[in-house]
């Protein structure tokens, strides 16, 4: 399986909109990997996690042809992540003109999102042919696309629904687990039955190397105790590939070419913008 990051960056992006900070100045002046727009990932070239007002931009950017994509993954409501009124793109023979792959695109999310798009759905008479919705149920495997998907409560505001995935094929597994903080008890004991350790594990680290409670998002200190907590649990070991993931400008040393030093002494990858990884 090949997960392909297309933005790696919390609300704001690096460098922020209308910010004059040293983190957005450093990453304006470097340019390249320090550049990072609104989250969002594709697995394989068929599987998109969140659609948020970036990914044309990312199609345009990382050669993404995403009539071929037929299922996204949505983590949350909130704006950076999910951008419902852009849907209306995908209505064939009106915005767009789909022809070899001419099969509805479908969202899965929890019901907040869901909710959301169904109601530009309604308001923009998108057809059903073009685009569907479907409701997740924690800790419930669903099949797509012949993924196997399974949605967990994050931490995070809750009145966005916010979950993260595992995602498994051909006998890998992705957890896609961005805006988040340590995870819920239900989640854990979920992770703690899993069959055999996931291969890649994709961390929030929206604060960088801050040392803060947040509730909500991770820092890079709190990283390192949950995958020793996910190593006990049995959900990961020494073979899983660790990906930090989401950064905010707000956090510390967030620009790359300073917090990939800082990572690799923790053994960590850090995410950049059309950063790919296959397992």
């Amino acid at each position: 399986m090949k997960l392909k990051y297309l933005g790696t960056a919390a609300a704001e992006a690096v460098p922020a909109l209308f910010c004059e900070c040293e983190t957005c100045k450093k990453s304006r002046l470097l340019g390249g990997k320090n550049i990072r727009t609104r989250s969002q990932a594709l697995i394989n070239d068929d599987l998109l996690v969140d659609y948020p007002a970036d990914t044309y931009m990312h199609s345009i950017l990382h050669y993404i042809d995403l009539c071929k994509v037929k299922s996204c993954l949505i983590t949350h409501s909130h704006e950076d992540h999910f951008y419902p009124m852009e849907i209306a793109m995908r209505s064939n023979g009106c915005f767009a003109h789909v022809y070899s792959h001419n099969e509805p695109l479908v969202f899965y999310s929890d019901k907040c999102a869901k909710d959301m798009l169904d109601e530009v759905i309604e308001i923009r008479r998108i057809k059903e042919c073009d685009v569907q919705t479907k409701l997740v149920s924690l800790g419930e495997p669903f099949e797509t696309q012949g993924y196997t998907v399974t949605a967990l409560r994050a931490a995070h505001d809750p009145k966005s629904d916010p979950v993260v995935y595992i995602i498994e094929k051909d006998g890998k597994s992705i957890f896609y687990s961005n805006d988040t903080s340590e995870y819920p008890k239900e989640s854990m004991d979920y992770l703690a039955k899993l069959d055999k350790p996931l291969d890649l594990i994709s961390l929030d680290c929206t604060e960088g190397a801050s040392h803060t409670d947040y509730v909500g998002h991770l820092n890079l200190w709190r990283c390192i105790d949950l995958r020793q907590k996910l190593i006990e649990l049995g959900a990961a070991d020494e073979h899983t590939v660790f990906v930090l993931n989401h950064f905010s400008h707000n956090g510390t040393d967030v620009v790359y070419d300073d917090f990939v030093k800082i990572a690799a002494e923790y053994d960590f990858v850090v995410s950049y913008d059309g950063m790919e990884i296959e397992i």
